[in-house]
């Protein structure tokens, strides 16, 4: 079998060689081998200062945001209005283009994932030539071994008969001998051909590879919409201009800044790892997979470069070399046994065995095929070129994308906090909030209501005092004047003053007063409520 209609030849993307021009240090700042070798741990070293470049600028962003809010937050200055909608227009502006950044984070997490089951695809292709080669060898193993066991005894039986041609009988039994010889050999090429991918398991990796995948692509749109429905929330935050939403979407906001600048230094260390593996991806697996193979076998197969002969290549040829003598001895047997011997147990073993030989060869074409290196050269290829052209692609703009959002969000905070500081917590009939930020609800009722006045000796006023201001308005309530107004108010807030006696007369002015009320007409009546509600306010 050939390879598949695209090239052979697989070229290291761009990207990666730039990617893989990133300095490797190591803690002492000194240049390390920056050869793909995850199982080095100075290696991964120079992996994590590489990742632990977005991580200080994060620390040093939240000292920042610290020391910012702490110089804010206790500044009472008010603000005039066009200042508080500049703060407003740059946020929205600033939300908008954190949606974007987003926009395209989503963009090239869907693109990852698309070119990861590309590679999935591919590395499914492999693993089904992995268990062609089990399976037809298995199948050889079995046509050669344990399935021909029994004809070659009732075959071996029916040649001890005595005959008298001793020359054609020792003809037969030098075939039969080949026969058995060969079918052996080619039984154990094929367990050899088979134990050494016994352990390899493609499939369940490949599922375990998927899951993890979709688990990676799940999470990473999660995380990313999360980031643009804060942004869309801010948007609407500041058109209401809401304080309480500003305030807890700054919040939201300060979680999107860590998220992404730690997601940032997770795409950093990740890019350049996969960029330093795709300078020779072929290499990285052979050495660096968990397939528990001959690092030159995989090495063949996945580069096909046939310097020297492959282990299973010379077990497939030595099966080849075995079945062909299995079918050359079972021919001079077939012509020559049933013309000497007339044992009926002749012809059933001769057809078990023609048919165990047929199968192999079938089998024996099959390996043939499978075990072909340009096949799995074409798949693998395929399958780098999806992870190493457009999945570092689409890990780079990650990487862009979170760096561009996670500056976005530190702008957001910075303006949001500004913007909700500012706008006062108490609404006017407009709408727009008027206490400053930190002032406390009880100063500001107490400065929202009167202050009462002193009373006169430092007494509050008595019912007697109250009664007799009621007579001195009756006396004047012909005048046009208010009837609790001018000189009589006076004249009964000084009555109010010298009438401040004890519980007791104050009780017998009330009696006094409600006899007063009953007795006179509704007019009366009326100006007893007007003056009793005049004195309470001067009370309180």
């Amino acid at each position: 079998m050939g390879a598949s209609g695209g090239s052979d030849e697989y070229t290291p993307p761009r990207l990666s060689r730039l990617l893989h021009a990133v300095p490797h240090i190591n803690v002492t700042l000194h240049r390390v081998n920056d050869t793909f070798a995850p199982d080095s741990p100075v290696y991964l070293e120079s992996l994590g200062i590489i990742g632990s470049i977005p991580g200080a600028w994060l620390i040093l962003t939240l000292l920042v945001l610290l020391i910012y809010l702490l110089t804010r937050c206790c500044d009472r200055k008010q603000r005039p209005p066009k200042s508080i909608t500049a703060l407003k227009i740059t946020l929205m502006f600033l939300s908008v283009l954190c949606c974007g950044a987003i926009g395209v984070g989503l963009f090239g997490n869907d693109d990852l994932h698309n070119a990861m089951l590309q590679s999935i695809q591919a590395g499914n292709q492999l693993a089904a030539l992995v268990n062609t080669v089990k399976n037809q060898s298995s199948i050889l193993e079995e046509a050669m071994g344990s399935r021909a066991r029994a004809p070659l005894v009732r075959l071996t039986d029916a040649l001890e008969a005595p005959v008298v041609n001793q020359t054609a009988l020792g003809t037969l039994l030098r075939a039969l001998s080949a026969l058995r010889n060969n079918a052996s050999a080619a039984a154990s090429a094929a367990d050899n051909l088979r134990r050494p991918l016994a352990a390899l398991n493609l499939d369940a990796f490949m599922k375990r590879l998927w899951v993890w995948e979709a688990a990676r692509w799940g999470g990473g749109m999660a995380g990313w919409c999360c980031g643009g429905a804060v942004c869309v929330a801010l948007l609407a935050a500041a058109a209401r201009r809401s304080r309480r939403a500003l305030l807890l979407l700054c919040v939201c906001a300060l979680g999107g800044l860590v998220s992404c600048w730690a997601g940032a230094a997770l795409l950093a260390a990740g890019a350049v790892s996969a960029a330093d593996a795709c300078l020779d991806p072929a290499a990285a697996l052979a050495h660096h997979a968990p397939h528990r193979l001959s690092p030159d076998m995989v090495h063949y197969y996945l580069s096909c470069k046939v310097s020297r002969e492959n282990v299973l290549t010379a077990e497939l040829r030595n099966a080849q070399r075995a079945v062909v003598a299995v079918r050359q001895a079972l021919a001079v047997l077939t012509r020559g046994a049933p013309q000497l011997f007339n044992d009926p147990g002749l012809q059933p073993a001769l057809g078990a065995l023609g048919a165990g030989t047929g199968e192999a060869e079938r089998a024996l074409v099959s390996l043939s095929g499978a075990l072909e290196c340009r096949m799995a050269r074409a798949y693998f290829v395929a399958g780098a070129r999806a992870a190493c052209d457009a999945g570092l692609q689409a890990l780079t703009l990650q990487l862009l994308a979170a760096v561009a959002a996670g500056f976005l969000f530190t702008a957001i905070v910075l303006v949001d906090s500004h913007a909700w500081i500012y706008i006062n917590t108490k609404r006017s009939g407009t709408g727009e909030e008027q206490a400053p930020f930190l002032s406390s609800g009880s100063s500001a009722a107490t400065r929202s209501l009167p202050r009462p006045a002193p009373f006169p000796n430092g007494k509050p006023p008595s019912y007697s005092a109250a009664v007799q201001l009621m007579d001195l308005t009756l006396a004047d309530s012909h005048r046009p004047s208010s009837p609790c107004g001018g000189r009589s108010r006076m004249s009964g807030s000084a009555t109010l003053g010298r009438g401040a006696t004890g519980g007791g007369a104050g009780a017998a002015a009330l009696g006094g007063a409600a006899t007063l009320g009953r007795a006179h007409n509704g007019k009366y009546a009326t100006l007893s409520k007007q003056c009793k509600t005049l004195e309470s306010n001067d009370f309180y």
